[in-house]
């Protein structure tokens, strides 16, 4: 059981990763990637949008990455309330649960050393 927590909180830490490195790219990167993809921003809602499809779907997923962990941290840790509906509202919950796990997993593999020298 602690092996497939502990995978999942690495698959989670791999997904914030993948976040953090797509932040800064978006900032440097984005007249070219929304010349490429046809992606843009909407600005109303802080929002990429890429189209229909699931090839947009999925390049606005990953481009929409940092802007849903930081969305995702404002609303559990202030009570915002979630304008944009009830899926809207499951995918802040799924995002701050994605962090939180992230952020175990190193705490697991550095429990788990200091448990395994006392008991050797």
């Amino acid at each position: 059981m602690l092996s497939i927590f502990r995978g999942a909180c690495l698959i989670c830490l791999c997904i914030l990763g993948v976040a953090v490195i797509v932040a800064p790219l978006e900032l440097v990167a984005y007249p070219i990637v929304s010349k490429s993809t046809g992606c843009s921003w909407n600005a109303g809602l802080q929002w990429f949008t890429c189209g229909d499809g699931w090839v947009g779907h999925s390049i606005a997923i990953v481009l929409n990455l940092p802007i849903l962990f930081s969305y995702a941290q404002t609303f559990t840790l202030f009570g915002a309330s979630a304008p944009f509906g009830r899926e809207f509202t499951f995918l802040l919950y799924l995002f701050d649960a994605i962090f939180t796990l992230a952020l175990t997993y190193p705490l697991l593999i550095l429990f788990a050393r200091k448990s395994g020298r006392r008991s050797s």
